[in-house]
């Protein structure tokens, strides 16, 4: 059986997200399968967000989950897109 979790991202994710943002990345990562990073509400997002994305990444690799971006803006899917990030999460 395979789990999914949806995350709904904030409207601006940078650093003072990231203990939030763990801590429901970790309660989804404990279920594995596939996690939705809803990102209808997503503004902004700096490097800080994207390393938070990228170590998100890497923790669900290890556990054979993936992540998924999903209503992405066009802002934020550029900056996405200028780190290569559609390289290693799928962002539709």
């Amino acid at each position: 059986m395979t789990y999914t979790s949806t995350i709904r991202m904030p409207k601006r994710f940078d650093y003072s997200s990231s203990i939030e943002f763990n801590a429901k990345i970790t309660e989804a990562l404990n279920n594995a399968g596939t996690i939705t990073l809803d990102c209808i509400e997503l503004e902004y997002i700096d490097s800080a967000g994207i390393g938070l994305l990228v170590m998100s990444q890497k923790k669900a690799q290890a556990r054979q989950s993936k992540l998924v971006m999903i209503n992405l803006k066009t802002a934020p899917k550029e900056i996405l897109q200028l780190a290569n990030l559609q390289k290693i999460i799928d962002i539709s």
